[in-house]
């Protein structure tokens, strides 16, 4: 991917986008001064350019029934390339993870998932986990309040 320079209408218009990705281009362009036109061209090119990689809706999960999330704490059986490489294709083929890092510091990853009840958590966990052979420990850690949750970045 070719470098891009921002200015600071782009920076602008992105923190605009993150509050609120449903304003609207004029209303971007009489906030920042630029016009409309201007605003939706450089909208477009950072989306071209991956800065914006995705327009979508946040849902509340409380609205769908209590839901349970979990931070799953997972090791390798291996520090093997091939094992790692797979073991990234495989957690983000799941549709309950959410997030998956692949972390340094004594586990292989850090996965945040989304059971719906603990019966749905336990055999989430047999499945992905327990009898994962490429898995050798993993920890559960279950999510008691969503103190923060925030997709911003602070730019």
């Amino acid at each position: 991917m070719s470098e891009i320079s921002l200015d600071n209408f782009d920076y602008a218009i992105l923190r605009i986008l993150q509050k609120d990705n449903k304003t609207s281009h004029r209303e971007i362009s009489e906030k920042i001064g630029l016009s409309a036109a201007s605003v939706q061209r450089r909208i477009s090119r950072m989306e071209e350019k991956e800065i914006i990689l995705k327009n979508c809706a946040i849902l509340n999960p409380l609205k769908f029934g209590e839901k349970i999330t979990s931070i799953i704490e997972v090791r390798l059986s291996e520090d093997r390339s091939v094992v790692m490489d797979r073991a990234k294709q495989y957690f983000a083929s799941v549709d309950e993870i959410q997030q998956c890092y692949f972390v340094n510091g004594g586990v292989s990853f850090i996965i945040i998932m989304l059971s719906n009840n603990l019966s749905h958590f336990e055999s989430l966990v047999r499945k992905h986990f327990a009898d994962n052979e490429d898995v050798k420990t993993y920890r559960t850690l279950i999510v008691l309040d969503r103190v923060k949750v925030n997709f911003e970045l602070n730019i």
